[in-house]
């Protein structure tokens, strides 16, 4: 077999000796890359990736035995929607690697289904997502121009005019969905670097009231995901536990589960 070959769902899950259905989830969360083709979309694969794959720690991340539900984010925040719970995540991680592992399920579902996203990084750290998102296969300034890849500074968002004020900024996502919307786009990634916190500008020590009115905002635009990243390594405790009673769910190493946050 031609290692350059595109083989057919069957094809592969007949290589690994695993189901079509296990091969599906690894895509769909990022385990495996695949090509897409066709209007259908349909999935073809290198055996040179379904070798690596195979041979990456990664794979223990998505049993072919678990239920979806219970390992992909994308699946269990669509599942929690439909019980119109908003999908709000605190996303906890120790380095960069660890973040781009986390969230890459999310981001690659966006571009999978050419849906925006509004990305407000860390600080000069534009030019690190956007290498991240290349080494996926897809062209970021393309996605720029297209209007579905928006990377903001924090003095852009959080911190304009120097200052954090919460209903500011939730004003300010809501504009940016409401843009989105006119566009033509439904489903919207939102996610920003929470580390604009440690600066301690003006209005910071409301970070927590803003995470919890988000959850009213996505009440309002149930197809609106926000995913906040809190480094763990560098948030206090009462930081991390403020995220955690704010956020509808988290995101942790191996899983997403249930946040504290419940609506009054």
């Amino acid at each position: 077999m031609e290692k350059d070959r595109l083989l057919t769902i069957e094809e592969a899950a007949q290589y690994l000796n695993i189901s079509k259905t296990t091969l599906r989830r690894w895509t769909k969360v990022g385990t495996l890359r695949c090509s897409r083709i066709g209007v259908k979309g349909e999935r073809r694969f290198l055996q040179k990736d379904l070798d690596a794959c195979v041979s990456s720690d990664d794979v223990s991340v998505v049993p072919p035995d678990t239920p979806a539900g219970s390992t992909d984010p994308v699946t269990v925040l669509a599942e929690a929607a439909s019980r119109g719970v908003p999908r709000h995540v605190c996303l906890h991680y120790r380095d960069a690697d660890e973040l781009w592992r986390l969230f890459r399920p999310f981001v690659l579902e966006q571009l999978r289904q050419r849906a925006p996203i509004l990305y407000i990084h860390e600080e000069n750290g534009r030019d690190a997502v956007m290498s991240r998102i290349r080494s996926e296969g897809y062209d970021p300034e393309e996605l720029c121009n297209a209007g579905l890849l928006r990377l903001l500074e924090p003095s852009d968002g959080y911190l304009r005019a120097g200052t954090f004020v919460p209903d500011r900024m939730v004003d300010f996502m809501e504009a940016a969905i409401l843009a989105f919307r006119a566009s033509g786009h439904e489903k919207v990634l939102i996610s920003g670097e929470m580390s604009w916190y440690l600066k301690g500008t003006p209005g910071t020590e409301r970070m927590i009231e803003y995470e919890a009115l988000l959850n009213k905002l996505l009440a309002r635009h149930p197809e609106v995901t926000i995913v906040c990243h809190y480094d763990t390594h560098r948030m206090d405790g009462a930081v991390t536990l403020g995220a955690l009673c704010s956020h509808t769910h988290v995101q942790l190493n191996d899983r997403l589960v249930q946040g504290f946050f419940v609506a009054a």
